[in-house]
């Protein structure tokens, strides 16, 4: 690290009006340099003005000035950071403070002003958020969760909160996005206007509280009047299970909104001297230091001692747009502040200035403005040999600094309006990833954006550790840098170029010489300084937990008999999947059919079983079910059987024989086969079973290749069992056509390829898409065959066959395609004589069944599991 001070002698002439010569010189030496002694007596009384003057440009002002040049102008006086952040939470205190609010600002507020029950057993209570005028449209978050509120389009009163969080369902047990939504809380918020100090009061509640004295009122203030819907004892855990002040389980309430009308210079319709003529912010910063600059509760100073162009200016600066990190427009700045009305006043106009790395600075008549952050070419110039006494420099030169980067702290809309640190901003000169880095961290809770934030921070690095300052003594000319941001310097070897102004610029009592701070600066300085945005702070992650209620899955609804001391009753039956978490449980009931009184099942989970009571021979019987769990939460009363269907009719029949099957029609298709049909009249039919057996071994041999799959009685039935997915994807199969065949020996005509036995050929093509590796079912039908053997090949790396067929029929089989496939077809032998026809080619799933010849049967189901009258068989080609 190296420190210059440096004496620059050549400007003396310019500081008295009187010519340069040894005396002039010799004196501003002893009196800078702190001489004693008759000598520096005899400087001071021949010449008390350069003596003055070296006083004040001495070593403790420059060495002041050079310490403290990282302090910029909108952190001195270091004042404390308002902490607009913690407005959002809601307290309950005997003497609550009051907050001024400004611009878009998320607020919690004072939550024991007011709360009663009504004679209906609904509660009210009330936040006062702030002594602020509500200018733009609200959005609300309770505990945490931003809440969507009804505007009386959606048939629902203005102002339920329709959030399932906070809505039950019809039986009182939470909504879980079916059934009927019942809100449960309601929000008025109630704000001053130009018109009304006291705002207007929902009529809902005045009725509520007919007894309420009609001077109630909260004069200045926003707040929202929170209405919580009366709630059965035995469910009121259900809705009051929140953290609110009050304890009773309700919801702190939190209002973001854009507060306050602001004067705008820019703007044709505000009238400065009325105050009704004004709008919302919109979180410009400008706009909001001169609101609060000259409002009665802020620093309450006369609107004629602000510079209303400049502001305009300044205004014009903040509204500009720049490309965030994922390239989307966002304004330079942007404000919103609550500022506690215990603070001081300068505290809070600190805090409006920090958002926009901004100063106050003042015109030719007094009249302040701020400058915002944002590169200005200077116009103004200072030379080492004309302009200067006096310099004291730093240059770090080894690395070392007390600071690597900068990180701000800003409330992030995205963390529900909490402060959250944004990406460091690193420092070029410094940092080094090799150690833990030394981030200083700046609090800006005006600041909601995340590039903001990370611009801001590069700003405030680049003053802060700056590889060099400086502290200078000027002439008077120094004047001219006040209210100005930049300055060229022409000092030194080392000191030339653009630097900014990094602290006050300072007059000595007399305006003959001034002394201030400067660091480099670059075009860059409030984009990022060098560095692009980094990754904003991350969400809280989602722990993905299954928070849903699945219904009972795969339940089958049968009749059964139950022998009793009067003989045969009967009883529905209820059988059904386990749930997929041992806190679940599931309910069944059932009534007759127009009737709405309920009787319920008696469950057995370990079981997996549901008995009804006795139910009566020939009634019908609609069943529901739902799933509830050991913390009261349930679904709705509902069957899913088959469908979407919100009951399940079962009639009881003593006979449960299921009748015949009528117009069966079966059809192949590849991996699958179809049935369809009408079922018998009988009530008992439930559905359908699917049997298969190889050709010609009857009914006997066959198995059950489907389950039971469900049909309606008197009804036509269309069912498929395999892949319904799978296509033919052989090309030419038919032989339609000769085109894209390759063969000798073999001709196609008439819808076959017919082989001569003269010679062994193959008769190929290679257009097919198959994937290597993957399994494929072939069939054909062999005809006219007299002598010789056909089979299905594919080439490739290697070739693979499939079975060598001697006789007419159809056959099928599977291959694994081979690497580097060249053709596929079908090879008769040399005594082959006979032709092929209908050739497919299938890709083989997991649910396709078997390939080839099948005899197939369709069964018909009783609710009982009894079977009637199988229909086939069905002889089928499966591809």
């Amino acid at each position: 690290m190296k420190i210059v001070r440096a004496v620059l002698l050549g400007c003396t002439a310019l500081v008295v009006p009187a010519p340069a010569r040894a005396e002039p010189v010799s004196a501003f030496f002893l009196a800078y340099t702190g001489a004693t002694g008759a000598s520096a007596a005899a400087a001071a009384a021949l010449y008390p003005t350069i003596t003055a003057v070296g006083s004040f440009l001495g070593t403790n002002l420059l060495g002041n000035l050079l310490l403290n040049v990282g302090l910029a102008y909108l952190t001195r006086p270091r004042q404390k950071a308002q902490d607009t952040e913690a407005a959002r939470i809601n307290s309950r205190t005997e003497a609550a403070s009051r907050k001024q609010l400004v611009g878009p600002v998320a607020v919690g507020g004072e939550g024991g002003i007011f709360g009663e029950f009504d004679e209906d057993g609904n509660f009210w209570y009330i936040v006062a958020h702030g002594d602020a005028e509500m200018a733009g449209d609200p959005s609300y978050i309770l505990d945490d969760i931003p809440v969507t509120l009804s505007d009386a389009t959606d048939g629902f009163t203005a102002g339920d909160v329709l959030t399932d969080d906070f809505c039950l369902n019809g039986d009182h047990n939470k909504y879980e996005g079916s059934g009927t939504r019942v809100p449960y809380f309601r929000l008025y918020t109630v704000s001053p206007s130009a018109s009304a100090v006291y705002g207007t009061k929902p009529a809902a509640f005045t009725t509520a509280f007919p007894n309420l004295p009609a001077d109630f009122y909260l004069a200045g203030v926003t707040y929202t009047i929170v209405r919580v819907r009366a709630v059965p004892l035995d469910h009121r855990h259900k809705v009051y299970r929140w953290r609110g002040v009050r304890g009773l389980g309700e919801p702190n309430v939190v209002l973001y909104a854009d507060f306050n009308r602001v004067y705008d210079h820019r703007e044709v319709g505000h009238d400065i001297d009325d105050d009704t003529t004004w709008t919302a912010s919109g979180g410009n910063p400008a706009n909001i230091w001169a609101w609060w600059r000259t409002n009665p509760f802020g620093r309450a100073r006369p609107m004629s001692e602000i510079a209303w162009d400049k502001v305009a200016e300044a205004a014009d600066v903040c509204d500009e747009t720049v490309l965030d990190r994922s390239a989307s427009p966002v304004p330079r700045y942007r404000c919103g502040v609550a500022i506690d009305d215990s603070s001081g006043r300068a505290e809070g106009e600190q805090e409006i200035l920090k958002t926009m790395d901004a100063f106050v600075a003042y015109d030719d008549e007094g009249r302040a403005y701020p400058v915002p952050g944002k590169y200005v070419a200077p116009t103004l110039s200072f030379d080492g040999q004309r302009d200067i006494y006096t310099s004291a420099t730093e240059i770090i030169d080894d690395g070392e600094t007390a600071v690597d980067g900068v990180v701000v702290r800003y409330v992030s809309p995205l963390h529900g309006y909490t402060l959250q640190d944004c990406a460091p901003w690193q420092n070029p000169e410094y940092y080094d990833d090799g150690r833990e880095p030394n981030y200083h961290f700046e609090t800006i809770a005006g600041c909601q954006n995340h590039n903001q934030a990370f611009r801001l921070a590069g700003a405030l690095g680049m003053r802060k550790a700056a590889a060099k300052k400086a502290a200078l003594g000027s002439t008077c000319k120094g004047v001219l840098a006040k209210g100005r941001r930049a300055i060229t310097l022409d000092l030194d070897a080392d000191f030339t170029g653009v630097f900014e102004i990094a602290s006050r610029v300072q007059e000595d009592e007399n305006g003959l010489a001034c002394g201030f701070a400067v660091v480099p600066l670059a075009s860059d300085r409030w984009d990022g300084a060098g560095q692009s945005e980094g990754v904003p702070p991350q969400l809280v992650p989602a722990l993905e937990i299954d928070s849903s209620l699945e219904i009972a899955a795969n339940v089958t609804i049968t009749q059964e008999a139950v022998e009793t001391s009067n003989g045969t009753a009967y009883r529905i039956r209820a059988e059904f999947d386990a749930p997929a978490r041992p806190d679940r449980f599931f309910r069944f009931r059932l009534t007759e059919v127009g009737e709405t009184d309920f009787e319920y099942f008696s469950t057995d989970m370990d079981e997996l079983v549901a008995l009804s009571p006795l139910v009566a021979v020939g009634a019908t019987y609609d069943v529901q079910w739902q799933t509830t769990t050991a913390g009261g939460r349930a679904t709705e009363w509902a069957a899913d059987v088959g469908g979407s269907e919100t009951e399940y009719e079962i009639t009881i029949i003593a006979d449960n024989a299921p009748g015949d099957l009528t117009g069966v029609a079966a059809t192949a298709g590849p991996g699958r086969v179809s049935f369809t049909g009408t079922a018998g009249e009988v009530a008992s039919h439930v559905g359908v079973k699917v049997y298969r057996a190889a050709v010609g071994a009857g009914f006997g041999s066959a198995s059950d290749i489907s389950g039971t799959i469900g049909s309606a009685a008197s009804a036509p039935f269309s069912v498929t069992v395999g892949d319904p997915a799978a296509t033919d994807i052989m090309v030419g199969g038919d032989f339609a056509s000769a085109s894209g065949w390759t063969g000798t020996n073999w001709t196609i005509s008439g819808g076959k390829a017919t082989h001569a036995a003269v010679d062994g050929n193959g008769l190929y093509r290679s257009d097919v898409p198959v994937d290597a590796g993957e399994e494929y079912r072939w069939t054909f039908k062999v005809a006219d065959r007299t002598g010789g053997s056909v089979y299905f090949r594919m080439n490739g790396d290697s070739n693979v066959f499939g079975t060598l067929l001697s006789a007419n029929g159809s056959f099928g089989g599977t291959l694994t395609a081979p690497t580097g496939l060249t053709a596929l077809g079908v090879f008769g032998n040399s005594s082959f004589d006979g032709s092929v026809d209908d050739l497919t080619l299938v890709k083989q799933t997991a649910s396709s069944i078997t390939v080839g010849p099948f005899d197939f049967w369709i069964v018909p189901v009783a609710f009982d599991g009894t079977e009637g009258t199988p229909d086939g068989p069905h002889t089928l080609v499966i591809p």
